[in-house]
């Protein structure tokens, strides 16, 4: 639209811009204001808003590619992009956000070199692909790879690439940037992003985040920023070598877990200030080997099968773990207990026993994922040696839209074997709050929480987080039954979810917690 057509555009334009010299009775007020403050109106108004602005007139058809902060989230067209971010006189970029849908490595080209100069803050990339074609060598076109640039004055960048094949630049320093986090990304060539990120190429980056990633067979990082790597389902990945004095927090999950990988996994992790440690992978002392970690406070490792085949990998993975921390001073060990859906004595041996030992440790945070099975004889044995915690903090069943895991099990299920946690003494003196989440309400659950009663008798503070899907109703009955069996000393709370918006899908900014008096 060209400044408007026929009379009613002339009298439109007349009303909204006098800055045209062109005639008109109207004063235009607005326009006459300068540059700055009209860029901080339309700042408020937000990207689209103030893009539909530039058919006001000539003096508004740029105006908006001025703005500090661009947001494509509701449509992202590369040239529109291109457009806005190419704008000569344009100041720093403080914020760019785009949203895609199967974009491919071509159309990111586009504009994401221009971003890469124009950026001073923080950039996010979301490009989504169906779920169907979310696997290697999918969610991008053929033979496309793209180039990422240095961005020599960013300082956050999150790209989730929809597996986009990715080249990292092979020079250039991330002088600001402190946090980087890539995910479903497939790099291309022997990947040399340890170079990227360590610290002559990016000298204040203090957070890494690399998920779900295919290509990247050997990563090393030597980085005296780093306070926190995250590392999460790097298929192919055969070497791990970190070499960080400030890391605090490190967590390495499903990377080396490939059922289908012939050698073993190798990595050496030398982080003296360590104080967060999750390996919930292959673990081998032989292979993978740490460094001095006498500051490790909080502990995290692969799931143990709770009823299964003696040889299961995991357990082993996980029982070495804990037996490489076994004489450090842990405050805080997270644990996961898994189960199978079907068990029988035939195929299935209760595993829990093969766990001799635990830290000593004084906050316990434990997820069961049951699928409907009783979980009183795997927590019994977890908490039996760990008498000293204070404070526990136990989720069941965190995967609640799989039907399984809702099943209750059937009446010859072996999975309230062995039947002593019911009997045997436990004196857990020191355990003063429990915090449940997910709470169904279930048989096995319920008989749980009434044990946990007679175990703590010091208890002074029990949290319970009813699950999504329960019922105001319901959670009342279940209070109810609850409060009949605890002692009037121990504060009880109770909370529900509850939707914020109508819809029949909740997402989580849908979900409020509520506090329900029972």
């Amino acid at each position: 639209m060209e400044d408007g057509d026929g009379e009613e555009g002339t009298a439109k334009r007349a009303k909204l811009s006098a800055g045209d010299g062109g005639g008109g009775g109207g004063e235009d007020r607005l326009s006459a204001l300068p540059d700055d403050l009209l860029v901080q109106i339309l700042l408020r108004v937000g990207t689209s808003a103030a893009a539909r602005t530039s058919v006001l007139s000539r003096r508004w058809r740029s105006l908006w590619y001025l703005l500090p902060e661009l947001d494509f989230v509701s449509t992202a067209d590369a040239r529109a992009i291109r457009a806005a971010l190419a704008y000569h006189g344009a100041p720093p970029l403080r914020l760019l956000l785009v949203s895609a849908v199967g974009a491919t490595a071509g159309s990111v080209a586009e504009w994401l070199p221009l971003a890469a100069r124009r950026l001073s803050g923080y950039l996010g990339l979301l490009n989504v692909v169906p779920k169907t074609k979310r696997d290697e060598g999918e969610g991008a076109a053929a033979g496309e790879v793209l180039e990422l640039p240095c961005f020599a004055s960013a300082a956050n960048l999150a790209l989730d690439l929809g597996f986009i094949a990715v080249a990292m630049p092979r020079s250039g320093v991330f002088s600001r940037l402190t946090l980087l986090s890539l995910d479903n990304v497939r790099f291309h060539r022997p990947c040399d992003l340890g170079d990227a990120v360590s610290s002559p190429r990016s000298p204040f980056l203090k957070r890494l985040t690399i998920q779900n990633a295919h290509g990247l067979s050997n990563l090393s990082i030597h980085s005296e920023s780093l306070l926190q790597i995250r590392l999460g389902g790097l298929k192919g990945l055969k070497q791990l070598n970190v070499v960080a004095p400030a890391l605090g927090a490190l967590y390495v999950i499903s990377c080396f877990s490939d059922p289908l990988a012939m050698s073993q996994p190798v990595a050496d992790i030398s982080a003296p200030q360590l104080e967060t440690l999750h390996w919930e992978d292959a673990f081998d002392p032989s292979s993978v080997r740490f460094g001095n970690m006498a500051n490790v406070k909080c502990l995290g490792t692969h799931f143990y099968l709770a009823f299964g085949q003696e040889d299961f990998g995991h357990n082993g993975d996980c029982l070495r773990l804990l037996q490489r921390f076994q004489f450090d001073a842990l405050d805080r060990l997270s644990l996961t207990l898994a189960y199978m859906s079907e068990l029988n004595d035939l195929e299935n041996e209760y595993l829990m026993e093969e766990m001799t030992m635990l830290p000593d440790i004084m906050f316990l945070g434990l997820t069961v994922l049951a699928s409907g099975h009783a979980i009183g004889p795997s927590v019994f044995h977890v908490l039996r040696m760990s008498t000293s915690i204070r404070r526990l903090e136990l989720a069941t069943d965190i995967y609640s839209s799989n039907p399984q895991a809702r099943a209750a099990c059937s009446s010859s299920c072996t999975c309230d074997l062995p039947p002593n946690w019911k009997t045997e003494e436990l004196k857990l003196a020191f355990l003063h709050e429990v915090e449940i989440n997910n709470f169904r309400g279930t048989e096995h659950q319920i008989a749980l929480v009434k044990q946990l009663f007679g175990w703590a008798a010091m208890l002074k503070d029990m949290t319970i987080n009813f699950c999504h899907s329960i019922t105001e109703s319901m959670a009342r009955k279940v209070c109810q039954m609850l409060l009949s069996f605890s002692r009037p000393e121990i504060l009880m709370n109770f909370y529900i979810y509850q939707q914020t918006t109508s819809g029949f899908v909740c997402s989580r900014g849908q979900m409020h917690r509520t506090k329900l008096v029972a």
